[in-house]
């Protein structure tokens, strides 16, 4: 997902209640190979990459935020 705002609240509210894998604030998609890679939903279940890879039956939620 992605979603541009100058509120630090807006953030927050975002990354919490957005179902979404991944969360680009503020900015194009610039994943590393250290972060997690995944969806939820028909999007799949799961991360690859990253620590989280370990950990497939939970949903993980990645969050990047840039000049707020």
């Amino acid at each position: 997902g992605y979603a541009f705002t100058k509120s630090f609240r807006n953030v927050h509210l975002l990354s919490q209640q957005m179902e979404v894998g991944m969360l680009w604030i503020n900015q194009p998609a610039t994943p590393w190979p250290e972060m997690p890679f995944g969806g939820v939903r028909d999007s799949g279940y799961g991360s690859e990459g990253g620590p989280e890879a370990m950990e497939a039956y939970l949903v993980t939620k990645a969050v990047s935020v840039m000049a707020v």
